[in-house]
């Protein structure tokens, strides 16, 4: 293999020259010996050398530094059969340095070797975690069984520029909603009151306090343990613009004055419809509320408005969509969706 060699002064310059012309060869690494720096040129670089660069090309025997696997797949290359391959669950969460990780039964057996092989691949990841059931409880936690890496459940995450510490163990949190958060806190206008319910750990709450300085943002939900990492977590990223109340929403917001927020944020996969009253009461006329929900995939924004007209007539409100979207796929047949829904309070009411 031929190498340039290089004063050592003058080692980072010419690596940069031959960079920017395109004749590094980055499958072999850069070495240093004797007060030399040895540069690693491409098949074609000798006539190529740009013009002044008269330092001495020496070949030297070397072998090509290892590729790291870029997938999971390729990092099981040989460890797997191909039935085994097949049933591999090639998705997983990465929060924080913590990989939350499918392992099928069938694969049981080498789930050490999975655990290693994300390791390989993931190298900001420290931790990974498999999945010991669905999720379940009123918290909507998952049991966990720990794989490999470092024996621990709490995790700091940062999206949009603002960190958070939680218990992967303790709380529900999906990365899945990242750009949702965003979308909602670009739509936050100066000085509005917000309302997010089933807050968890603050993703919601924390992205608009970090967008929107002068907001107001109220966060509720009733986890003890979402809860502490949430006032954690104003404090981590030094928010004096959020307020964090413990507790069921049922409880929480008609303690609320009525009519007094600008907009509300529903993020409940399931059942938020049941809540929706509750919303209706506590913004203002004209305000904003995010329903989020489940609906079938074939007509997702028809079935969440009919979810959502169920409680416009007995909260004396009309609501108009203002925006809708697919959040994420929920199952095959199943999606996650946002109505974006503008409220308009009935004049008798």
């Amino acid at each position: 293999m031929l190498f340039l060699k290089v004063p050592r002064k003058e080692g980072e310059r010419t690596r940069q020259e031959l960079m920017a012309a395109g004749l590094l060869d980055n499958r072999y690494s850069i070495s240093s010996e004797g007060g030399f720096v040895y540069l690693p040129l491409a098949g074609d670089a000798q006539g190529r050398l740009p013009s002044g660069m008269e330092f001495v090309t020496v070949d030297r025997d070397v072998e090509k530094r290892p590729v790291p696997p870029k997938t999971l797949t390729d990092a099981l290359s040989g460890l797997l059969t191909e039935e085994e391959r097949d049933a591999l669950v090639a998705s997983f969460d990465i929060i924080g340095d913590i990989v939350i990780v499918e392992i099928p039964e069938r694969l049981e057996p080498k789930e050490k070797e999975i655990g290693e092989a994300l390791l390989r691949v993931h190298k900001n990841v420290k931790t990974v975690l498999k999945k010991l059931g669905p999720m379940e409880g009123e918290f909507r936690v998952r049991r966990l069984g720990f794989l490999v890496g470092e024996d621990r459940t709490e995790t700091t995450y940062r999206e949009n520029d603002v960190p958070m510490k939680l218990d992967v163990a303790k709380v529900y949190f999906s990365v899945r909603l990242a750009s949702e958060r965003k979308r909602i806190a670009e739509l936050v206008e100066c000085g509005e009151r917000v309302l997010v319910l089933f807050a968890g750990v603050g993703p919601f709450a924390l992205a608009i306090a970090k967008k929107r300085p002068d907001a107001h943002v109220v966060a509720v939900e009733m986890n003890p343990d979402a809860v502490r990492y949430l006032k954690e977590n104003i404090l981590l990223n030094k928010f004096d613009n959020v307020e964090a109340l413990l507790g069921d929403a049922r409880e929480v917001v008609p303690s609320l004055p009525a009519g007094s927020f600008d907009r509300i944020i529903m993020p409940l996969p399931r059942s938020a419809e049941d809540f929706l009253d509750l919303a209706f009461a506590a913004v203002k006329d004209g305000g904003m509320v995010h329903f989020y929900t489940l609906a079938g995939a074939s007509d997702p924004f028809g079935e969440a408005m009919e979810k959502a007209e169920l409680k416009t007539e007995k909260s004396g409100v009309s609501v108009e969509i203002s925006g809708q979207r697919v959040v994420r796929p929920y199952s095959p047949l199943v999606v996650q969706v946002v109505l974006d829904l503008h409220v308009r309070k009935n004049k008798q009411h």
